[in-house]
């Protein structure tokens, strides 16, 4: 049995049986330092790498919740390999509770990626990848709806044309969620996209899913859950701790979604929440304008399943309303499968 060695990530060490908490430096605003927050918990037994990231968006609170949780229950005494833990990805965006794009530069991280050497975002996303994500064989980009946004758990994998990674990212991917997948390739209409995080992941070797569970500036416990033991499902999958993975079949797998959205502005009424199954001409919701007269019935054009709500209750013309998965039964998963071991 070879001898297990120390790990790095960026200036972070650890040796077998450790857990190190520390910051990758990015760059410097005139405020002070950009930085990441990691934490690198090392087995005291060999195994994979397994890299789990949250906070890309940080007004997305359920992810991070579960991803600081994961960081302080993984024990490194039981732990075959090792897990880095970046809870936060976005400090600044933690910090001034903004939304979808850093506050220093107006740019959505989850957009830009393989990042480089632009604007302190591309360099932030440029660092995560290089420093981090590369350093593992498997990653977990932990997400939610922000705010505003309603949203039913999903994980998704880009596919690359490699068979043996394009079904791990499936296996993780159905590890993770409690219903709905999604698989997508370059120019697809579904998450991951290009320019995401996960999808870059993908591009380099990386085994990486987007799971998402939460969402409307939120932190309930049920959202938390979801992230919390969809990793841990993986990691018992991967042999990383102990007991046996389940996969929580059925499942149904996207093959396109399509938004609906407001032609007249006014209060908006909502009749649909998500996961709700519609029906082809269903009435989501009424808008009144201003003196209470019903100025739009809202209907969706196909059946389908609400997977996005948005919450806002004053919409303008053009402003979506709900965005609808449709899909088809994903069939089982054989865990056995040869292409995964």
């Amino acid at each position: 049995m070879p001898e297990l060695r120390e790990i790095s990530v960026g200036p972070l060490s650890a040796a077998p049986g450790e857990v190190v908490r520390g910051f990758l430096g990015v760059g410097e605003t005139a405020a002070g330092p950009v930085q990441i927050p990691a934490v690198l918990i090392h087995g005291s037994a060999a195994g994979p790498t397994l890299c789990i990231t949250a906070g890309v968006h940080a007004t997305e609170y359920a992810p991070i919740e579960a991803a600081m949780r994961l960081s302080n229950e993984i024990d490194a005494g039981n732990l075959h390999g090792a897990v880095f833990v970046v809870p936060i990805v976005s400090m600044q965006m933690f910090a001034a509770r903004c939304p979808f794009v850093s506050p220093l530069d107006g740019l959505n991280l989850n957009k830009i990626a393989p990042g480089g050497d632009g604007s302190i975002s591309e360099i932030l996303v440029r660092t995560l990848l290089d420093q981090v994500i590369d350093q593992a064989e498997y990653h977990v980009d932990l997400h939610a709806g922000d705010f505003g946004e309603m949203l039913l758990p999903f994980a998704g994998y880009s596919l690359t044309g490699n068979a043996n990674m394009d079904r791990k990212g499936e296996a993780l991917a159905r590890l993770f969620t409690p219903r709905l997948i999604s698989l997508s390739s370059d120019g697809d209409t579904l998450p991951p996209f290009p320019g995401s995080i996960a999808h870059a992941a993908t591009r380099r070797g990386v085994v990486s899913i987007m799971a998402e569970s939460g969402g409307n500036g939120t932190l309930d416990e049920a959202d938390v859950l979801v992230h919390v033991e969809g990793v841990r499902n993986i990691m018992r999958y991967l042999g990383m701790i102990e007991g046996t993975p389940t996969i929580r079949e059925p499942q149904i797998r996207a093959t396109s979604r399509a938004v609906t959205r407001a032609t007249r502005a006014g209060l908006l009424n909502l009749r649909v929440a998500i996961g709700d199954e519609v029906t082809e001409q269903q009435i989501v919701a009424e808008i009144r304008d201003i003196f209470g007269a019903t100025v739009e019935t809202v209907r969706v054009p196909r059946a389908g399943i609400a997977g996005l709500v948005w919450a806002h209750k004053a919409v303008n013309a053009g402003d979506p309303i709900v965005r609808c998965w449709y899909t088809e039964p994903a069939g089982p998963f054989d865990l056995t499968d040869k292409f995964l071991h």
